[in-house]
C-alpha cells in the first residue's frame, strides 16, 4: 500500500524536535502497533462487528475513504485472532489479472506454480476448503486496498468460496477498499458476490471530538503538554484533514516542525491557520472552512 503519512526526519532533526518539546517519543507517526492504536467510535464499532462476523464466517466487506484507518483496524482484528484456530492469508500486492492473482494466491499458500489458470484455481480452492478439516485452522483471506481489483478478479474471489454446491463456509473472505471498490462491486457481473456478503461496514472519518481525543492521545504517549495544541488549533486540524487520521498526522507533524523552527512552545488556531494556508497539499483550504 502506497501511503503518505508524514515527512521522514533525519536523526539530528528528530532529536531537535524531541528536545524542543520535551517529547519522550515523536508523536503522530505511523510506527505504532495496532494493539496500541487510538480507538475512534467508528473503529470500535468496526472491530465489534468484525468480531461477531468472525463467528458467522463467509464474506465480509469493509469500505471507507483513504486514510480513515481501515488498514490499522484490520491489522488489529487479525492480530487478535487465535493462531490455534485461524490461519490468515493477507494480500498487499494485488495483480489486476485473474491469472496473476491466482499465482499470488498459490504462492501465499505455498503451492507449486501451474501452467494453466484453471489448475491454479483448483489447487488453491482445494487447499482452502480442506484446510480446516485437515489442519484444524480456519483460513481467513484478507484482501486490503481492493479498490484496485478488476471485476474478473473479484468474481474469481467469489468463485473460490463456492465449493460443489456446499452451503458451508470453509474459509472466510474479508475484502477492504475505498469507495471506488463499492462502485466496482455494483457491476452487474458481481451481483452474486454482493448477495453473499454476510457483513458490510463503512468506516467513517473522525468527528471533531475524535480528532481532539486523537491529538491528546498522541501527545500523552509522547509525554507532552496536553495543551500543546489549543482547542482552536484542533478545530483547524479537523477542518483541514476532514477527520482522516492520516491527514491529521500529516498536519500535526508539520505544525510541530514549524513551531520548533520558530521557537514556539504552543500551537494556537492562528498559527495553525497560517500553516494550513501555506501547506502545499492544503492550498485550496481556508481557515474558515
Amino acid at each position: 500500500m502506497t501511503k503518505t503519512t508524514q515527512p521522514d526526519l533525519p536523526d539530528a532533526e528528530r532529536r531537535r524536535l524531541r528536545s524542543h518539546f520535551g517529547f519522550s517519543r515523536i508523536p503522530f507517526t505511523k510506527a505504532m502497533r495496532s494493539a496500541l492504536m487510538f480507538d475512534s467510535l467508528g473503529q470500535r464499532e468496526l472491530l465489534a462487528g468484525l468480531r461477531m462476523y468472525n463467528e458467522l464466517k463467509g464474506i465480509a466487506l469493509v469500505t471507507g475513504e483513504s486514510g480513515v484507518g481501515k488498514s490499522i483496524t484490520l491489522r488489529r482484528f487479525v492480530q487478535e485472532l487465535d493462531e490455534a484456530r485461524y490461519a490468515v492469508v493477507d494480500f498487499t500486492y494485488l495483480p489486476t489479472t485473474v491469472t496473476g492473482f491466482l499465482r499470488s494466491l498459490n504462492r501465499k499458500l505455498g503451492l507449486p506454480m501451474r501452467l494453466h489458470g484453471a489448475d491454479l484455481f483448483d489447487q488453491a480452492q482445494s487447499l482452502l476448503v480442506t484446510h480446516e478439516s485437515e489442519k484444524g485452522t480456519h483460513p481467513v483471506v484478507l484482501v486490503d486496498d481492493a479498490e484496485r481489483l478488476t471485476v474478473p478478479v473479484i468474481d474469481a474471489l467469489r468463485r473460490l468460496t463456492a465449493w460443489q454446491m456446499d452451503q458451508e463456509d470453509h474459509f472466510s473472505l474479508l475484502i477492504s477498499g475505498t469507495d471506488d471498490l463499492l462502485r466496482t462491486l455494483h457491476h452487474p457481473d458481481l451481483a452474486s458476490l454482493r448477495s453473499r456478503v454476510v457483513y458490510a461496514q463503512q468506516l467513517r472519518a473522525f468527528t471533531l471530538e475524535d480528532t481532539r481525543n486523537y491529538v491528546a492521545f498522541h501527545l500523552q504517549r509522547a509525554d507532552a503538554e496536553a495543551k500543546l495544541f489549543s482547542d482552536d488549533a484542533n478545530k483547524r486540524i479537523f477542518q483541514a484533514s476532514q477527520g482522516r487520521p492520516r491527514a491529521i498526522n500529516q498536519i500535526a507533524t508539520q505544525a510541530l516542525i514549524q513551531a520548533a523552527i520558530h521557537g514556539r512552545d504552543t500551537i494556537d488556531g492562528c498559527f495553525m491557520s497560517e500553516l494550513i494556508g501555506s501547506h502545499p497539499l492544503y492550498l485550496n483550504l481556508t481557515a474558515a472552512r
